[in-house]
Formats: structure tokens, C-alpha cells, sequence
């Protein structure tokens, strides 16, 4: 990307993963590979900023092509959403899982995954929407500890989703249980802050992912 040398105010900015990028990263842990990641790019001090800025809402590629826009002095600003699409949240908490491992203090960072069909009660799901739902869970274990996210899709009677709720959360000995969720509203594909609540006292990096990309969650006691 740049034309200039990184140089000691550089930074490597990471992009919204691509659900590819994630397969990468799963890979590269298993054979120990060292290359950066393919959502990854290091940027000079010139890009930097605009590039953390573009990579809280854009992959690599779209980032890139706005980065190049930007430095020919094209004003790319209104091309940041305050919204977030629902998918991109889930495939960056994902790709967080592994740190969020380490903040646990587990030495394992392999991520297991679960489906499962719980039943919800009506106060849960939209007014027309089925009980039965889909659940998709990533988990990291440490020693009486876990980090998971949760994908949640509940369905309308009728067909078609209803609605998708992601759900990160943790426990551990060394520090009380927190859970942080998005709750769209129903037919959406994106979210803000409206739609995040917080349990408990979510851990440094869930605080820093919640500052980054623009967050904050009310706080409720469920």
C-alpha cells in the first residue's frame, strides 16, 4: 500500500476479517506460520490514522481502495458508518477468541465450535418469530475458565431470519463473570450502540474492542 517507509510510527492495522481471513488465522496457528495476516496491513505514519479509522467498519480490500481515494484528497469520511453490519461483529469477536484465551490465562488459543437448537420464550424473540432457534458457539477453555461467542438466529414462523444476536462472554477464577450483547432490531443487518447491553465488568480487551469500533453498551443486570 504505501509508497513510504513504515518507519517506528508505522502500525499494522487490522481490517474487518473476512470469513477466508479467519480460516487463515486457524490454519496459520496450527503450523505455527509467522507471515502477517491477509486482514492485516502495515502502514506508514502518513496512513496510519486514516487507516485504523477505515478498518473499524471495511475488510482489507474496500479499506485499502478508500486508503487510496483518501491519499489522492477525495474526502472518503461519509463512507463511515456509525452502524456495524451484524456478521463483520461476529467474525471480529472471533477473530479476538485466541487473545481473549491468553487474557484467561490459558495456554491452549484452538477455538472449539458448537451448533446447538435451544427453545426461547416469547419475551425473547419478535412478536411472529419461531421458539426454536440456531445457535453457533466458539469457545476458548482455560482452567475453569472459558471466553465464547455466541451467533443466536431466530427465525420467523413464516421463513426467513428474524433476527441475530451475538454474545460474547467470560468467566474465570481470577475475575467476576461478564457478558456483553447485540441485540439488532428485527430484519437488520447492522447495529449500534442502541442495541448493546453489558452484564458484569467486561474485561480489559473487550473494553478496548468496545472503544475501537465505536461502542457503549447500557448497562443491565440479566
Amino acid at each position: 500500500m504505501c509508497r513510504f517507509v513504515v518507519g517506528d510510527d508505522g502500525a499494522l492495522v487490522d481490517f474487518v476479517p473476512r470469513e477466508s481471513d479467519l480460516e487463515w488465522r486457524r490454519g496459520a496457528s496450527r503450523k505455527a506460520v509467522e507471515s502477517d495476516p491477509p486482514d492485516s496491513c502495515w502502514l506508514c505514519a502518513r496512513h496510519a490514522a486514516c487507516g485504523r479509522l477505515l478498518s473499524t467498519r471495511m475488510d482489507i480490500d474496500r479499506g485499502l481502495d478508500t486508503l487510496r481515494e483518501a491519499d489522492e484528497g477525495i474526502d472518503v469520511r461519509g463512507r463511515l458508518s456509525e452502524s456495524i453490519e451484524i456478521d463483520a461483529w461476529e467474525r471480529i469477536l472471533r477473530r479476538a477468541l485466541p487473545d481473549f484465551a491468553v487474557e484467561i490465562g490459558s495456554d491452549d488459543t484452538e477455538i472449539e465450535e458448537d451448533s446447538q437448537n435451544p427453545y426461547f420464550g416469547d419475551s425473547e424473540i419478535p412478536r411472529g418469530a419461531a421458539n426454536w432457534v440456531s445457535a453457533d458457539l466458539w469457545t476458548v477453555y482455560g482452567h475453569l475458565a472459558q471466553a465464547s461467542v455466541d451467533r443466536t438466529q431466530i427465525y420467523w414462523r413464516t421463513g426467513g431470519i428474524a433476527r441475530v444476536d451475538i454474545q460474547i462472554g467470560a468467566v474465570s477464577p481470577h475475575a467476576p463473570g461478564w457478558t456483553v450483547w447485540v441485540t439488532p432490531q428485527p430484519d437488520a443487518t447492522t447495529f449500534t450502540s442502541a442495541d448493546v447491553t453489558m452484564s458484569g465488568e467486561p474485561s480489559p480487551l473487550m473494553m478496548e474492542l468496545l472503544e475501537r469500533y465505536g461502542l457503549e453498551p447500557a448497562l443491565v443486570e440479566r
